[in-house]
């Protein structure tokens, strides 16, 4: 552990916070408390929020996304594509596996329409692909689902319980929680996400299948939104944010660093720790 607290404290790293909990206390923290963007580890804050309406009857992963989108918005599906659009699951959007996406929304208009609109394979086999647009379109299927916002649920129901005040949230410009990336969080609240999900993923079916390999990729597994590894899954976004979870050493680590080089040294050593504790 001290590897890696030293580690940090090296500034010439470019990791800016580091926050450790074992056994549900924290164990080591450097500047746990200061907000900064976590990208696409706001994707797997969307999954949670999935997985509460799922709980309470409001949405089901197994049915086709397209069940949960207004007339207007299925009618920008091109037509050839429609019917076989209409039969993907809302767990094909989750697991990043069906082909073709562009990798995120252009411009400041029209980003529903350049999800719907977009050239997909609606009927190959499924393969991972990432792209922002899945997570756009679930956040999209969620708060349709719900009538409400997606951000107001999660704060309710996810951030208020654990002790933490309403963050960052960016949205599409139709009004609706873009999942995908935008969120603000200090290493010390996403840490308690983490925490969040160590003590609700056993017992929960949505979580457990979450935070499990659904589909294969270059770096490993993938869940709903979660990387998947042998011993740990992880909550993850670009230059450097992640949030590691080791149910069996009951240890969460998490980092926030602005690493464009890549973080593979860092996050092998904080995956050393939380298996190792």
């Amino acid at each position: 552990m001290q590897e890696l607290i030293n580690y940090v404290s090296d500034k010439a790293n470019n990791v800016y916070a580091l926050t450790v909990m074992q056994n549900g206390r924290q164990a080591a923290a450097i500047d746990p408390d200061t907000r900064r963007p976590v990208y696409s580890a706001t994707k797997s804050v969307l999954s949670i929020g999935v997985g509460l309406l799922q709980k309470e009857g409001r949405f089901d992963v197994e049915r086709p996304l397209a069940c949960y989108l207004t007339a207007p918005q299925l009618a920008l599906v091109p037509d050839k594509k429609r019917e076989a659009f209409k039969r993907l699951p809302v767990t094909r959007f989750l697991t990043m596996s069906v082909l073709g996406f562009p990798f995120r929304p252009e411009g400041e208009s029209g980003w529903i329409e350049q999800a719907l609109g977009a050239d997909i394979d609606c009927e190959g086999e499924p393969a991972f692909c990432y792209s922002n647009f899945p997570a756009l379109l679930v956040g999209v299927a969620a708060q349709n689902a719900a009538d409400e916002p997606l951000e107001d649920i999660l704060c309710d129901k996810l951030f208020s319980p654990i002790g933490v005040s309403r963050p960052v949230f960016k949205q599409t410009p139709e009004g609706y929680f873009y999942g995908a990336s935008g969120m603000e969080l200090s290493s010390a609240e996403l840490s308690r996400v983490g925490e969040y999900l160590l003590q609700n993923a056993e017992g929960d079916s949505y979580l457990t299948r979450a935070v499990s390999r659904q589909i294969g990729t270059r770096e490993g597994g993938y869940g709903y939104f979660y990387r998947v590894g042998e011993g740990y899954y992880y909550i993850s976004g670009k230059w450097g944010q992640k949030c590691i979870v080791c149910p069996e050493s009951k240890t969460v680590i998490t980092y926030l660093s602005d690493r464009k080089d890549g973080d593979s040294e860092i996050f092998a050593m904080a995956v050393r720790c939380c298996l190792d504790s």
